[in-house]
């Protein structure tokens, strides 16, 4: 389950640049934009199923607490994706939508490879 999570945030970090850059250009992209929002319910199905088989009997308090902040990061992340393609769409300026987007992505990659669920980057 941890590989479809990070195959469908993958896929939306690189449609959402797609929609992003699309929007802004003029195009067409209303079904990418689709495509995009389905994934949302892809990555949140995923990051739950994840969280909830999580074993927290034996877990000390320290990294319960990184999970649930992890959790909740990544569900305001699923905002901010389309905070991101909803301001490009609208041909706002970018500079606050990437901000936050940078941001936490950082920020959950940092959670995610030092969590021990996933890869030991940071042993």
């Amino acid at each position: 389950m941890v590989h479809l999570h990070i195959t469908s945030w993958v896929l939306a970090i690189i449609l959402a640049l797609y929609v992003g850059h699309g929007y802004k250009n003029g195009q067409n992209v209303k079904v990418a934009h689709m495509i995009l929002r389905l994934l949302y319910f892809v990555i949140l199905g995923t990051g739950l199923y994840i969280f909830i088989d999580l074993p927290k009997d034996n877990m000390p308090s320290d990294l319960k607490m990184l999970y649930n902040i992890k959790m909740g990061l990544g569900i305001i992340m699923l905002g901010v994706f389309e905070y991101f393609t909803v301001s490009s769409k609208k041909k706002r300026k970018m500079l606050v939508p990437v901000t936050i987007f940078t941001i936490l992505i950082l920020a959950l990659l940092y959670l995610g490879f030092r969590l021990p669920l996933n890869f030991d980057f940071f042993a």
